[in-house]
């Protein structure tokens, strides 16, 4: 491996948890440094691809969404040309995740038909390069989860339903029942029964997803937060005040 490859993945590891302690300040001077050392070695296409979506998202840490929108699509364009049928694993994947990073900023940016798009793009690269096990890895369930998250905010929930039952075969396949992801899927279920107004088909998935997330990951964390919000508004619509109430007492315990 390239010395460069070994920087791409200190930052790697490092830019998730100085972004979540706030210590963002030293991330433009270390992706600077980084890029000094990359532009030795012109060969190493993916490590400036990759390291173009990191500084996207120094972009995006500062809510400059054009200028991350630009570093995201010249990523993009110095792998385009190695999208071929002989591309391997490493390339295929990182691309498949720049359109999908594409598309997340584009949401930010308001403009659903473009995020939809780059989001279609990058399931359709994870279909293409199957046989290298793409549709394998959970980089394909996360974009699988975001189109299903822009389905349901648009109303469309049918197809919304058909993108989660791939989610979920993946899942199932791959993972089994009594995991985090399936949870989740469970919760999804959910929240479109529960926009649908089907009450009893929303309840089931909620509390099947309470239980699934509670027994891998407890009752502290986000996922938990928003299985309660939604069991609340389910339960306030219902018109089952007791219940309405206790999730209510579960979120605000989680949020303490």
């Amino acid at each position: 491996m390239y010395i460069q490859e070994d920087y791409l993945l200190f930052l790697q590891d490092m830019f998730p948890y100085l972004e979540k302690y706030l210590v963002t300040d030293y991330l433009p001077k270390l992706a600077e440094r980084i890029e000094y050392v990359m532009k030795q070695d012109t060969h190493s296409y993916c490590g400036r691809a990759l390291l173009l979506d990191y500084k996207a998202e120094l972009f995006l840490i500062k809510n400059d969404y054009k200028n991350a929108l630009k570093k995201r699509l010249k990523a993009v364009s110095i792998l385009e040309p190695y999208h071929t049928e002989d591309a391997d694993q490493r390339t295929a994947n990182l691309l498949s995740n720049l359109y999908n990073n594409l598309s997340n900023t584009y949401l930010l940016m308001k403009k659903t038909k473009e995020a939809a798009e780059m989001l279609h793009t990058a399931l359709t690269i994870r279909q293409e390069y199957v046989h290298l096990g793409l549709a394998e890895s959970h980089d394909m369930l996360q974009q699988l989860l975001n189109l299903t998250n822009m389905l349901i905010l648009s109303k469309n929930t049918d197809i919304a339903k058909q993108v989660l039952a791939s989610y979920e075969n993946l899942v199932l396949e791959h993972e089994g029942t009594q995991t985090l992801d399936n949870g989740v899927c469970q919760m999804m279920y959910g929240a479109i029964a529960l926009s649908e107004g089907n009450a009893k088909e929303a309840e089931l998935h909620l509390l099947s997803a309470e239980n699934i997330i509670s027994e891998v990951m407890g009752t502290d964390n986000n996922y938990a937060k928003t299985v309660y919000l939604y069991l609340n508004n389910l339960y306030s619509r219902w018109q089952k005040p007791e219940q309405a109430l206790a999730y209510e007492n579960k979120y605000l315990k989680c949020s303490k």
